[in-house]
């Protein structure tokens, strides 16, 4: 069933709570919902603080309780509220519900998400200190939702939120977060974050350790963090670059300009085998350990030229001209007109996802809209509107409506994908409904310290 799109009304200059919040401005919107920057009517104002208190409210069409996605939407709620009270977490401040819509009062973050700061604005490029320090705080945040027994499943900087100087972050969007550990809803979360035993495809739809998958996310967060870039487009020996991956120890160091310390820690986080992962205290003992995320100049200026063109196109921009200088087989305009080229892409895709056609050929976005869902090991997709059909048992049972997402073409070898802002809030991957593929042999290479 493909999901109906939200069209929701101009809530601009509306009030909710007896008129204490007005809405003032749309900051978002997907396929179930949209987000306002709210201003306290009644908050106290003065010459040091002229402005009122500011708040992000999350309006979403209100579910039947007794339908699935009535379930889904009330368990959101449950399981933020669960976890609020961390400071790496938004907070939940009311929730209010009429009889067509309920309205969730979030933290306002000036600084909007973390895709933004570290794409938009270069952040974290070659700042070490602020990554790790930032990087920490994402782990602070999923530690405590584990320690409290909730799974976020849809981890990707577009779901971390960070102030103005992007020094701060806090988790938000439980859309998609359970209680259950052990789950066998397939196809949970955003593809380019999703890990492969969540896929299910390759490794025979058994159930899954959710912990474990929400520490993958977290490496292919690092990942973006370290190079903007994704190292593939979906975990599964179909995506060349994943292929390549599973091969070879050092692949990542071959397309990225990441350091050996930073390459030893994605391969242990985006371990293929969920049970040989590191575990979250490990990740963070070693990210605390770390010296530098990145490639030296010098390691750069002898690398291949795809570490060259990944280097000068993610650099803070004052650097970026002393750094292409340094590598000869990287001259300065197409470092520059590639790095407009992507950032025009960046910018302009979350509002019109196929614009970022016209990058190059294997970057292209596919004209056709697919539906994406979850499937359970039943391989029966989830109802949006009824019970279900599903066999399993608990919320685990069927998956919720999830909203559309755009297809990619196969990436070349070699070549890695670009981090896009195209993706929105809650997006899953479309999946196969048939069971019992084999484990494929690449599945279980042994892992490399390098």
């Amino acid at each position: 069933m493909s999901p109906q799109a939200f069209n929701a009304p101009d809530f601009t200059d509306l009030t909710i709570d007896d008129g204490r919040l007005r809405f003032v401005e749309k900051l978002g919107e997907g396929t179930y919902g949209v987000v306002y920057r709210a201003v306290d009517e009644t908050s106290p104002t003065s010459s040091s603080n002229p402005e009122p208190q500011q708040f992000a409210v999350k309006i979403m069409e209100r579910a039947d309780p007794d339908t699935n996605r009535g379930r889904y939407q009330q368990r959101e709620i449950e399981v933020h509220m669960d976890v609020q009270d961390h400071p790496n977490i938004v907070t939940v401040h009311g929730v209010y519900e009429c009889s067509t819509y309920v309205y969730i009062v979030l933290d306002l973050c000036h600084g909007r998400d973390l895709m933004d700061a570290l794409l938009d604005r270069l952040l974290y490029a070659r700042n070490d200190a602020l990554l790790k320090s930032v990087f920490l705080q994402i782990l602070d945040a999923v530690e405590y939702c584990h320690d409290n027994s909730v799974y976020h499943r849809d981890l990707k900087p577009d779901n971390i939120l960070v102030n103005a100087d992007g020094t701060e972050i806090k988790l938000a969007d439980f859309g998609l977060a359970t209680t259950v550990k052990v789950s066998d809803a397939f196809g949970c979360g955003s593809a380019y974050y999703m890990a492969p035993e969540c896929i299910g495809k390759e490794y025979d739809y058994s159930p899954y350790n959710t912990e474990a998958c929400d520490i993958w996310s977290l490496g292919i967060i690092l990942t973006n963090l370290v190079s903007g870039r994704n190292p593939w487009s979906l975990a599964i020996t179909d995506d060349e670059s994943y292929l390549t991956y599973l091969a070879y120890p050092n692949y990542l160091r071959d397309i990225l300009a990441i350091s050996e310390d930073a390459q030893r820690i994605l391969r242990h986080t985006l371990n293929p085998d969920p049970v040989g992962r590191w575990t979250l205290q490990e990740l963070r003992q070693h990210v605390k350990e770390i010296e530098t995320f990145f490639m030296s100049e010098e390691e750069i200026a002898t690398s291949n030229h795809y570490v060259q063109l990944a280097a000068a196109t993610y650099s803070p921009p004052k650097d970026i001209e002393d750094l292409v200088h340094s590598q000869s087989a990287v001259r300065l305009e197409d470092a520059r007109a590639l790095l407009v080229e992507e950032l025009f892409y960046f910018s302009s895709t979350r509002s019109h996802p196929l614009r970022g056609a016209v990058l190059s050929q294997s970057r292209r976005t596919n004209d056709s809209r697919k539906h994406f869902v979850i499937v359970s090991s039943t391989g029966l997709s989830g109802s949006g509107s009824g019970s279900g059909s599903g066999s399993g048992s608990g919320e685990e049972s069927e998956g919720p409506i999830t909203p559309e997402t755009y297809a990619q073409d196969p990436v070349k070898l070699a070549e890695v994908p670009d981090l896009t802002n195209s993706e929105k809030i809650g997006e899953l991957v479309e999946l196969p409904k048939q069971k019992n593929y084999p484990v494929p042999p690449q599945i279980t290479v042994s892992l490399v310290d390098v």
